[in-house]
């Protein structure tokens, strides 16, 4: 087993509930933390393209453009939890280990709020710019084995981060950012951290929560040994999936469709092991 032996029981009374490769699952009777050994060669899945029905390239039906000199935003058809659950066991087979919501969204038509890239794709570069949550925004930075959270630059092609060889980036918001910072709602948040203390930041963290303030959320994450803290989409989109099992519901009246999920994918068992990974039907490369 890969993943960096726990030192101490986990804080806030979480226990390990369940164990695969590279991943723990932690719950403590209503939160849940998920622990990701990117050493161990598991991955986050940070977009699947199946459901785009529009790569919106200029302004939208309400005067929204893409930010960051990306031309795209795309827009999408929102799906219940089990649906993105599907498409990821359809993808990567017994490799699916959850899905859980992930970026902010806005309607009408429906798009991501912030930037997202995903494989060396810039799928969206939001419509939500300077105008807001300005300085509030953190990005999610993964290239293979490497996981960073930092400030997001609001500049433009080419110093954006987005046009960069990095491969994967989602952007969400400061811990700090005003989301209700002092109501317990729905929650989901991510870290990131050197939990083998070599210098390198190789551990995420993915915390949901039915009813968490922003300040626990965070304070979870920072206990189990997270540097790095952002915000992603709460209220009634916190929902997670784990191998099939519904571990978190949305507190919405009816349960909430989504736009984005992340999904996190177990190690190859072995070498050619697993379904081929191929794109949506929608994927097209980058602009850039």
């Amino acid at each position: 087993m890969a993943t960096t032996p726990l030192s101490t029981d986990p804080p806030y009374k979480f226990k390990v509930v369940r164990q695969e490769a590279g991943v723990r699952l932690y719950g403590n009777g209503v939160d849940w933390v998920q622990e990701l050994d990117l050493t161990a060669g598991v991955s986050l899945q940070l977009f699947d393209p199946r459901h785009v029905q529009d790569w919106g390239q200029g302004a939208d039906e309400s005067g929204n453009h893409p930010q960051y000199d990306t031309g795209v935003s795309v827009s999408i058809e929102p799906q219940p939890i089990q649906v993105h659950w599907q498409d990821l066991e359809e993808r990567w087979g017994d490799r699916a280990f959850s899905v859980t919501n992930g970026q902010f969204f806005g309607s009408q038509p429906l798009q991501l709020a912030f930037p997202l890239k995903a494989d060396g794709i810039i799928y969206s570069g939001g419509y939500a710019g300077l105008g807001e949550y300005p300085g509030e925004k953190k990005m999610l930075l993964i290239d293979g084995q490497q996981a960073q959270i930092l400030p997001f630059p609001e500049v433009g092609y080419p110093e954006n981060p987005l046009f960069s060889p990095i491969p994967n980036l989602l952007v969400g918001l400061d811990e700090w950012a005003d989301k209700g910072i002092k109501r317990a709602v729905g929650r989901t948040f991510i870290g990131v951290g050197d939990r083998n203390q070599d210098g390198t930041s190789e551990t995420l963290w993915i915390f949901n929560s039915p009813a968490a303030t922003q300040l626990r959320a965070a304070r979870v994450l920072r206990a189990l040994g997270a540097d790095g803290v952002m915000m992603l989409d709460g209220g009634g989109s916190t929902q997670l999936l784990v191998q099939g099992v519904e571990r978190l519901r949305s507190r919405d009246r009816s349960p909430r469709a989504i736009p984005h999920s992340l999904g996190v994918i177990l190690p190859r068992r072995s070498i050619g092991d697993g379904p081929a990974e191929t794109p949506g039907p929608h994927h097209r490369e980058s602009g850039r």
